[in-house]
């Protein structure tokens, strides 16, 4: 038996977190008023929610008390942080430019046609190789300057993103104050 079946059990909850977030997903698909459809007819309207909840005033909220039970019944709001992508994958991403895949093939194509028309003379043969490898090297270094600035951004946007993740909001319920963090 799973810790939020039991956890449920031992609250007093009429409500499973699925239906909770049914109704959720009728607000986010709906053309009029279907979550309110669903609503009605699962729970008989907002008073029959909120005692599924067992919430007995609505205008005081929830107790303090019953943030654990609710906590491992429902879960959290708290979203895992995205990973960092690596520097290869950058590096990949900025070769996938549809004129750089140009141009790599215009360096082999180079190669290969100077190589073919320089084989008799040696002294050709020796240089034939510095244009299309030139190509070759302008391309990687747009690619990796490319990448590199992704990579940092990429960077300080993760950092951006942790420091406003949390925040802390001032609750008062029943003439008592309490912080309550938020994860966004």
């Amino acid at each position: 038996m799973d810790d939020s079946v039991r956890a449920a059990q031992k609250a007093n909850f009429k409500v499973s977190k699925q239906q909770l977030i049914d109704i959720i997903e009728a607000y986010r698909k709906r053309t009029y008023v279907e979550e309110l459809d669903v609503l009605n007819n699962a729970h008989s309207g907002e008073q029959g929610l909120m005692q599924a909840l067992d919430v007995a005033n609505h205008q005081a909220g929830i107790s303090t008390n019953s943030l654990k039970s609710r906590e491992a019944v429902f879960g959290t709001n708290h979203k895992e942080p995205p990973t960092r992508s690596s520097f290869c994958s950058m590096v990949f991403a900025a070769l996938d430019d549809i004129m750089l895949k140009v141009l790599i093939v215009c360096a082999f194509f180079s190669i290969v046609v100077d190589m073919s028309f320089a084989a008799g003379d040696p002294d050709k043969l020796k240089t034939a190789w510095i244009e299309g490898f030139a190509i070759l090297f302008a391309v990687a270094v747009v690619s990796l300057v490319s990448a590199w600035s992704d990579y940092k951004k990429e960077g300080q946007f993760m950092k951006q993103q942790a420091l406003e993740e949390v925040s802390k909001t001032v609750s008062t319920r029943i003439q008592n104050s309490s912080f309550i963090r938020h994860y966004f």
